[in-house]
């Protein structure tokens, strides 16, 4: 971890601790008051509605979670700094899925924050709501007009404080639409980039093949279809979280309880006769620990425990509580108190797939020694954004596209959704480390795909090095469906992360036709002189066919991080589904669930301002309750 460098930096950190809410390290150290609410999970969700409902001062709050402070996590500060906190380190999960058998057995990393404000505090920061068809197929589904585009917009808005510019050398005209955000809210979210000639090639396509690649000038309008610049919970360099924005602003009648991991619910007061209650099991009493070995505490809300856990821990917490399939549990040795097959099931990531283009653009690598200081003394420069290109495309595909031909259904909610999300990464120099040495120039053609060249060459075509452009083809709303199931009855052990990555033939085709629409893009004439083919998938003597790009897929395709579903909503009365409309365990009182694993269908794009939007909506739906 990187030390607190920056005297502006530590004096912002001395705010931030004076009106944060109060925080405790060890379950003995909590000051023995009771609690109204008991939030589990400080992520982006529960961070949320603690503080939501911290703002009535008669309510004592709980928010119990399983990673440290953000504010002992430098990195989680500085935009630039977030993949030193990924995978792989102290303050995530680090979980992995299972072996993927659809994708040759692949086992993928799947991170996933553990500290305060969850992966709002370790994420791309990537600002996207998704479409209006989204959320109006939400309300569809789980029969609540509540959650349509028009009565969420304003609970997305209240979330949101647009921050303009972090450096004010670089002017957002013509970046964002300022008619569709928030001025008032809680998150800061600007429009960051840097120059790089790749933007001006970009947009400058757009008008060349507008049809396929409209601009789009604001991705958050309700219609993110076509090419335009991204957007970032960012505000004035630093990163902004659900810890900085929310938590890091409530009074002292909301405590955070650090590095505890929650093991059960419980019957309140263990009350298992409870379980033939016709009203539901009153649960209302959780347990905790801060390790497999020690001891375990319990405490009981008044009112509500929330359980704010995110898709993998959420369904996982239930299913040790004994909420869920009865026959997993029984298998496990688990006392069922609720049977509800829907736990764990239904989870939904996005696939994506990550590709690569020659190109002689210039690299997008710089020297983060020097990138640290600027940011310390003036908290602009390259680490005060996103490390990736700063421009996001989005492709709806006609239904004449090939995926299509077989009366396949279309997978999104409607017309203003797209199919496939462009994440573009960055370019770097590769020195020729492809190892295929010096081939000669490609001049085969075909009816399949035809590249003009792969490598950069000197005036009598001898290969000088690779410079590689990497993006990520994204599978916005796939057809599979997965699972979060337990490995073992122990709290402390992963769960078994099953995304069933291309589990239906659909999702492969949308990649596919997601693939051939980046070369489409790419091999324009737009780009004829800075990109020179693909590197990967690779083609064969100059020809990309279909089966060698499916084949590609079926070895690489990894899940995007943006996982629903595994503790959906239905309707009142359903026979599926785990909360109802107003956020309650089905077969339970007291219990609530506030976070994405809500979500019946994952929206078309990131997560994080979905989750925001229904954590202040589920926020007035306890407090009116």
């Amino acid at each position: 971890m990187f030390p607190t460098h920056g005297g502006v930096y530590f004096f912002l950190l001395l705010i931030q601790v004076a009106s944060c809410a109060r925080q405790f390290q060890h379950p003995e150290d909590l000051p023995g008051v009771e609690y109204d609410f008991i939030t589990i999970g400080g992520g982006n969700a529960g961070a949320v509605v603690a503080s939501r409902l911290g703002e009535n001062n008669n309510f004592n709050i709980l928010v119990i979670e399983a990673g440290p402070s953000n504010l002992d996590v430098f990195e989680s500060e500085v935009p630039g700094l977030s993949h030193n906190i990924g995978f792989g380190t102290r303050v995530d999960w680090n979980y992995s899925t299972t072996p993927q058998i659809h994708v040759n057995d692949k086992v993928s990393s799947y991170g996933r924050a553990m500290m305060l404000g969850g992966c709002s505090s370790h994420n791309e920061m990537a600002y996207t709501r998704g479409s209006r068809d989204d959320y109006d197929r939400w309300a569809s589904v789980t029969g609540d007009d509540n959650l349509s585009w028009n009565k969420i917009l304003p609970y997305i808005l209240k979330a949101e404080k647009w921050s303009g510019p972090n450096d004010p050398n670089l002017s957002e005209e013509n970046h964002f639409n300022p008619s569709v955000h928030g001025s008032n809210g809680k998150i800061g979210v600007s429009a960051p980039y840097y120059p790089h000639p790749f933007n001006d090639l970009l947009f400058e396509a757009t008008k060349d093949l507008d049809e396929e690649f409209p601009f789009l000038l604001d991705l958050n309008d309700g219609r993110p279809i076509g090419i335009g610049w991204g957007q970032a919970t960012v505000a004035r360099g630093f990163r902004s979280s659900s810890a900085t924005g929310y938590l890091a602003h409530t009074g002292d009648n909301v405590h955070v309880l650090l590095n505890t991991r929650v093991t059960r619910i419980l019957p309140t007061n263990n009350r298992t006769n409870d379980i033939h209650d016709k009203k539901g099991i009153d649960l209302r009493q959780v347990e905790f620990a801060t390790g497999p070995e020690g001891p375990r505490f319990t405490l009981r809300a008044k009112k509500d425990l929330i359980l704010s856990g995110g898709m993998i821990n959420t369904p996982q917490i239930l299913l040790n509580s004994g909420i869920g399939p009865k026959g997993e549990l029984d298998a496990l040795g688990i006392q069922p108190l609720i049977d509800n097959p829907s736990v764990g099931k239904n989870f939904s990531d996005q696939v994506s797939i990550t590709i690569t283009f020659s190109t002689n653009l210039t690299v997008t690598d710089f020297n983060v020694t020097d990138a640290l200081a600027e940011w310390n003394q003036s908290h602009i420069g390259r680490l005060a954004l996103p490390q990736h290109l700063s421009p996001l495309g989005w492709v709806r595909f006609p239904a004449t596209a090939n995926l299509f031909k077989n009366d396949s259904p279309d997978p999104t909610a409607g017309p203003n959704s797209p199919h496939i999300e462009f994440f573009f990464g960055g370019i770097s120099s590769q020195n020729d480390s492809t190892g295929i040495g010096n081939p000669p120039p490609i001049t085969t053609t075909t009816p399949n795909i035809q590249i003009t060249d792969m490598f950069n060459r000197d005036m009598d075509g001898t290969v000088i090095g690779n410079i590689s452009f990497t993006m990520i083809v994204v599978d916005l709303h796939p057809v599979s469906r997965g699972s979060i199931t337990l490995a073992s009855s122990s709290a402390f052990d992963a769960p078994l992360i099953d995304p069933n990555l291309l589990g239906s033939p659909s999702d492969t085709a949308i990649l596919l036709e997601g693939i051939r629409s980046s070369h489409r893009l790419f091999l324009s004439s737009t780009f004829s002189n800075s990109i020179f083919g693909p590197i990967t998938p690779p083609p064969s003597n100059g020809v990309l066919t279909d089966d060698t790009i499916v084949e590609f897929i079926k070895n690489n395709s990894t899940p995007f991080g943006h996982g629903v579903g595994s503790c959906s909503m239905a309707p009142h009365g359903a026979a599926w589904g785990v909360v109802d409309p107003e956020f309650r365990v089905r077969g339970a009182r007291g219990l609530r669930i506030v976070d994405a694993s809500v979500i019946p269908f994952v929206v078309s794009g990131h997560t994080q301002a979905a989750t925001y939007a229904i954590a202040e909506w589920a926020s007035d739906v306890i407090k009116r309750s």
